[in-house]
């Protein structure tokens, strides 16, 4: 939630997703950070792969059942993108005894 409402207020960015198998996922990551600064080199400022999940593309979009994405914005404001990646990677608190869906 808190990546959409940082990316719904910014109109200078793009987002690539790409497909993920369960092979090294850093290795991924670097790739798919090299493979946006290629496709979109306008947003090159701050580039940032999402590292915690594996994202689904979103309703309107073509794609296989269960096939897994890696998420990657890129940003022409760099504040706003290693603002948005610090939100994203921003380690919480665990509160023992609460409910794991209080807890995300």
């Amino acid at each position: 939630a808190m990546i959409q409402e940082a990316l719904s207020g910014e109109g200078s960015f793009s987002v690539l997703y790409t497909p993920f198998e369960k092979e090294d996922k850093a290795d991924k990551i670097k790739e798919a950070n090299k493979t946006f600064a290629e496709k979109h080199p306008d947003y090159v400022q701050h580039v940032f792969t999402d590292p915690h999940g594996i994202h689904l593309l979103p309703e309107r979009a073509e794609s296989h059942p269960d096939q897994q994405y890696l998420l990657t914005l890129g940003f022409r404001d760099k504040e706003m993108g290693k603002h948005v990646e610090k939100a994203v990677t921003r380690k919480l608190p665990i509160f023992p005894g609460l409910p794991t869906c209080l807890r995300t």
